[in-house]
């Protein structure tokens, strides 16, 4: 593999063997447990994780395979038309992932913003047209090389996309349109919108805090439970996975991204040839850590991973024994103080959407 050498190879295709296995998998069980759970099927939200799991899981299937098995021969032994094949999908299916991200980040906006104008605004009808918004701009970008000549086999990062030496105008408007409406505006949006999201979870995690002290001296059961939390805590908590969700964005598809631009300036690719394919393929890795950071970070969805490998019996018996990690007999006791406490319990309800918040 150029100047590779042969434990560099090996190292290589173990990695990508293993995402492989990871996105193949991981976002399938996103989807079945999706499919499984009548409460995850209620929520709007669902409709966008859905989407974000099949891009990856066919990322796993058209794109990450082929990228391999270059590896693994050395060259690209599948032939033009599937090279060709495996650039419309690779960037149509990464696109269609990187929009769908923002509208995920828009529905959360609109959930922990405007709670009670949620139902009335995120509709299933709007959420298909978003949806479909995201394919269609993902097919006319991914379409529009196939008719230029613009898929090839880069050895630079052993899979079918852009050369790394062409200079066309063309190409260069092109690729730096490509990379400005989809990645740059997804990450505008995603930081608009997240940054809002924390400033209500600081605003909402102060206000339970003050209501908690208030409340404590009503109701002496509950500084057990709900006073060991501070509100810098919670703030830590919300702003912790709100930086996961940003961060693992830029980490993955900033890198690729910079490198692709910094081709256009140079003529050509000057970083090491090691660096190039750890690039792209540290791009793959999204598609392994989505599933993660979109579901297993949403307690709902925890739950009926829960209900779909335990049963929903065994699930609601672990759930009721320690919910949230709340022993019964506290519980009993913040309900017999139910109405010293109304001030507290709003405002935690208040809290689900941000709990739920990817």
């Amino acid at each position: 593999m150029g100047n590779l050498s042969k434990g560099e190879t090996f190292a290589f295709s173990l990695t990508i063997f293993f995402m492989n296995a990871a996105a193949f998998v991981m976002n399938f069980l996103v989807c079945l447990v999706v499919y499984r759970s009548k409460e995850l099927r209620r929520h709007i939200s669902s409709v966008f994780i859905v989407n974000l799991a099949i891009c990856d899981f066919m990322m796993a299937i058209f794109a990450m395979p082929y990228s391999f098995g270059s590896v693994i021969l050395n060259h690209w032994p599948f032939g033009d038309f599937w090279c060709q094949s495996t650039g419309f999908w690779n960037m149509l299916l990464s696109i269609a992932a990187i929009l769908t991200l923002a509208t995920i980040s828009i529905d959360r906006y609109i959930a922990v913003i405007k709670p009670l104008q949620y139902r009335a605004k995120m509709t299933l009808q709007w959420a298909l047209a978003m949806i479909c918004f995201v394919w269609v701009q993902a097919t006319i970008f991914a379409i529009a090389p196939i008719g230029m000549g613009w898929y090839t086999f880069n050895t630079r990062y052993f899979v079918c996309t852009f050369p790394s030496d062409l200079q066309d105008v063309r190409y260069i408007g092109f690729t730096i349109t490509t990379y400005t409406s989809n990645v740059g505006l997804s990450l505008v949006i995603m930081l608009g919108a997240y940054y809002k999201i924390f400033g209500v979870a600081r605003l909402h995690s102060r206000r339970i805090g003050h209501a908690v002290v208030s409340a404590v001296h009503f109701a002496p059961g509950i500084r057990g439970t709900m006073s060991t939390e501070s509100s810098r805590q919670r703030e830590f908590k919300a702003a912790r996975k709100i930086l996961f969700v940003i961060g693992a964005f830029i980490c993955c598809v900033a890198p690729y991204t910079a490198a692709r631009l910094l081709e256009l300036v140079n003529g050509e690719q000057p970083l090491p040839h090691r660096v190039t394919i750890s690039l792209r393929w540290i791009a793959f890795l999204k598609s392994s850590i989505d599933p993660f950071i979109y579901g297993l970070l949403q307690r709902r969805f925890r739950r009926a991973l829960l209900e779909l490998f335990l049963g929903t019996q065994r699930a609601r018996i672990a759930r009721n024994s320690y919910p949230c990690g709340v022993p019964i007999r506290v519980r009993a006791k913040r309900q017999s103080s139910q109405s010293e406490t109304g001030t507290v319990m709003t405002a935690m309800t208040k809290r689900n959407s941000l709990d739920n918040s990817p």
